[in-house]
């Protein structure tokens, strides 16, 4: 696709993150064009589509359950694939706090995290926009006094420690707007951490029709580690760390084709026996290292990225 995007200010195709008007037209997908700023180089949905089209988009049960192209399959089925991430995420944050505080997850979905969180010691609060979902985290936290509200108005002047949002920046039109939210209920010194599908991935490079993160309209944004500290840095957080984790190396074809299904149920939960398919993945994973190496060895091999940063006191 060739040629610039022209938009107006007022008409929802301006750069989330630097509110530049023109941008280069690069994949289509579900109807919805995907495009890069010609000025800060983000990915972006273009037209945005509209606070109640999202709103109404994830208050469908089908999103947690049975959208497998827009959501999830079940997302209660995912909580051993995403424990292994959120135990790894916790214990960081705990040596860079010094031990447990108090947390806010934003878009806490079921409450995984959360309840892990509160066993771990820490006081837990969560936002989740789908009122269905809330519910269950709440019912998950709540004997042991955590708290789930379905906004950020809820929370008054409430401050924490530490604010994470895993998996959700993506799905945010106007992301600075809710960064700066969230901020001003970070205490001075206190941590904000999160991940999201990584764009420099070699598979969002070279098969993007293939590639999981291009998903709109759930995910609306679509970063590489620069410009997700690039607007990092534009909310004036300092001491941010961007950390690409989950390496998923290119295969063979053969290799590709023989482990798509395995692929398939590891990543929503669904293989069974589950460790013995863990296992056998991280091994031709590993073995996926090594050919990369050889035959791609400039691909970025890592499918997400996570980062911290710090509010300034």
């Amino acid at each position: 696709m060739n040629g610039l995007l022209e938009a107006s200010p007022s008409d929802g195709s301006r750069c989330p993150l630097c509110r530049a008007c023109d941008a280069i037209p690069v994949i289509a997908k579900n109807g919805y064009t995907i495009v890069r700023c010609c000025v800060c180089t983000l990915l972006y949905v273009a037209p945005t589509p509209s606070d109640a089209e999202m709103a109404a988009h994830y208050q469908q049960s089908s999103y947690f359950e049975g959208d497998i192209d827009q959501g999830y399959r079940n997302y209660a089925e995912m909580e051993k694939a995403l424990l292994p991430h959120f135990q790894r995420r916790l214990r960081y944050l705990e040596v860079r706090l010094g031990g447990p505080g108090s947390l806010l997850d934003f878009g806490c979905a079921s409450g995984y995290f959360l309840e892990l969180a509160q066993q771990g010691g820490w006081q837990v609060t969560g936002i989740e926009l789908s009122s269905q979902m809330a519910q269950v985290a709440s019912e998950r936290i709540t004997a042991g006094g955590g708290r789930v509200f379905t906004s950020l108005a809820a929370l008054g002047e409430a401050e924490f420690d530490v604010i994470t949002l895993w998996e959700v920046i993506e799905h945010l039109p106007r992301p600075l707007e809710t960064l700066a939210a969230l901020k001003a209920h970070l205490r001075c010194g206190g941590l904000l951490m999160l991940s999201t599908p990584n764009t420099a991935n070699w598979q969002a490079q070279r098969k993007p029709d293939a590639w999981v993160g291009y998903r709109p309209p759930s995910h609306l944004l679509f970063f590489t580690p620069q410009t997700l500290a690039d607007m990092l840095k534009l909310m004036s957080l300092t001491q941010v760390t961007i950390m690409p984790v989950s390496p998923r190396p290119p295969l063979p074809t053969w290799v590709e084709h023989a482990t798509a299904s395995v692929q398939s149920q590891l990543a929503d939960g669904s293989a069974s026996p589950w460790q013995f398919w863990l296992y056998t993945w991280r091994a031709v994973r590993l073995a996926g290292l090594g050919w990369q190496r050889l035959v791609h060895p400039g691909d970025d091999v890592y499918t997400t990225l996570e980062s911290l940063a710090v509010k300034p006191a």
